[in-house]
């Protein structure tokens, strides 16, 4: 479901349900998917849209609404800022464009899929372990309710909404890849390794980039909080380029 808000003068918001932030929260979240507002892309006035946006938000009961935008649209950033909308995150996303150049910078780690014995340490390594993100970075935002978001997420991707690869003896593993690919494109959505294990970092991506590009890949894509600069850095080591940089913003409702 997607509402799409328009307004007299061609403003323009499009909205989607978040019940992945929800169940976290608590409460219904809603996540701004297209902005054309007030200022921006010409528009004059968008006053109406306003008004709709906040009668869809009281209608749902929104607790929560979540939006990014790239950082160079500065006007409509603004302008949610000026409704409400607090800054929380920037968020850089990369791209390998042709992995049939990517020459590994190191001896890859060997790999293999994640089993049913390595579930509960993965489920603990989410929700322990990673100190970015939305919900990470939102002070507003409980960590205990970080917490519970990080381990639906890494369920959800163990349930197979994504291929998950493990380096390491169950039952904990000591780093763990989980990634969506399609019609040659992979998108890197989340990994990690154990606090302990932070050496298998440069030689468990890499071996990952090799298997994509074993299975026919061309392109990789992933996103990286711009806060976290062990894995950017990691990331320009591996030879991925910066493509854009997204401002999250925060709409915390009563």
């Amino acid at each position: 479901m997607t509402w799409t808000l328009a307004g007299a003068s061609g403003a323009r918001l499009a909205i989607r349900p978040t019940p992945w932030d929800a169940r976290a929260l608590g409460r219904p979240t809603l996540d701004i998917t297209e902005a054309a507002l007030a200022g921006d892309e010409g528009v004059a006035d968008d006053t109406d849209v306003i008004t709709a946006f906040r009668d869809l938000c009281d209608t749902e009961q929104a607790g929560l609404v979540t939006g990014r935008l790239p950082a160079e649209r500065r006007i409509a950033i603004a302008r949610l800022q000026a409704i409400g909308f607090r800054y929380v995150e920037t968020v850089q996303t990369l791209r390998f464009a042709n992995l049939a150049r990517f020459k590994p910078p190191c001896r890859p780690a060997p790999l293999r899929l994640a089993v049913a014995e390595d579930h509960p340490a993965l489920l603990t390594q989410a929700a322990e372990t990673f100190h970015y993100g939305r919900f990470a970075e939102d002070p507003a935002i409980p960590p205990e309710v970080n917490r519970r978001r990080q381990v639906d997420w890494m369920e959800g991707l163990l349930a197979g909404r994504a291929t998950v690869l493990v380096t390491g003896a169950s039952p904990r593993p000591g780093a763990f890849m989980a990634f969506t690919a399609k019609d040659g494109s992979a998108d890197l959505v989340l990994g990690g390794t154990q606090p302990d294990q932070a050496v298998l970092a440069l030689p468990f991506w890499t071996a990952i980039l090799l298997h994509l590009k074993e299975q026919g890949i061309r392109r990789v894509d992933t996103v990286v909080s711009a806060a976290n600069i062990g894995v950017a850095n990691l990331y320009a080591r591996l030879g991925f380029q910066l493509t854009g940089t997204l401002v999250g913003l925060h709409l915390h409702r009563p």
